[in-house]
C-alpha cells in the first residue's frame, strides 16, 4: 500500500493514499471539527466547519480547503487554526446559527450537541445575521426518524444515512 507524507500542524503524518487531510488529522489525533461528515456514510464538504489552510512547496493554495473532502498530498502543508481558518470557521457557525432555532435549553440535545459546543469553543454567542425563523413541522412520519426543520443546518446527515444506512 503507498503513503503519503504530508505536515499537518508541523506534525510529520503518514497516511495510506486515498486518505483525506481529515482523516490524516485524525490519525495524528490532531481534531478538525466538522458538523457534516460522518465515517463511511457522509463526507460531502456541506457544512464548511472543517475549512483547513495549506500550502505546498512553501507556496500556499488558493483559498481554504474542506478537510473532509481534499485528499491528502505529497508534501502538503496543512494548518487547522490560523487566523483565516478560525474566522472563516465561526462566520459559518454565525451563519448557520442566523436560520436556527435557538432554544437550546428545551432542546433533547442540550449539552450534547454539536453546534452547541462549537459555537461556545468559537465564542458564537450573538446574531451577527438575524434573520425571521421560519416554522416547520415536526416530521415524525419516519418511525426511523424525527425530523425537526426548525434546527436544520442542512448538514445533509440525514439523507445520506436514509440513503446509505
Amino acid at each position: 500500500m503507498e503513503t503519503v507524507h504530508l505536515k499537518i500542524n508541523n506534525i510529520p503524518v503518514e497516511v495510506p493514499q486515498g486518505y483525506t487531510i481529515l482523516q490524516a488529522a485524525k490519525a495524528a489525533n490532531i481534531e478538525i471539527p466538522t458538523l457534516c461528515y460522518l465515517k463511511d456514510i457522509n463526507c460531502i464538504g456541506a457544512c464548511r466547519v472543517c475549512m483547513v489552510e495549506a500550502q505546498k512547496d512553501g507556496r500556499p493554495l488558493r483559498g481554504l480547503l474542506a478537510a473532509c473532502v481534499y485528499p491528502a498530498e505529497e508534501g502538503l502543508e496543512v494548518f487547522t487554526n490560523t487566523p483565516a481558518v478560525i474566522k472563516s470557521r465561526k462566520t459559518t457557525l454565525e451563519l448557520l446559527l442566523s436560520n436556527h432555532n435557538k432554544k437550546c435549553l428545551s432542546c433533547t440535545r442540550n449539552q450534547h450537541c454539536e453546534l452547541q459546543k462549537l459555537a461556545a469553543e468559537y465564542g458564537v454567542d450573538e446574531d451577527r445575521f438575524p434573520s425571521e425563523e421560519p416554522i416547520y413541522e415536526i416530521d415524525d412520519l419516519s418511525p426511523y426518524i424525527v425530523r425537526d426543520n426548525n434546527k436544520c443546518i442542512n448538514c445533509m446527515r440525514c439523507v445520506a444515512a436514509c440513503k446509505n444506512v
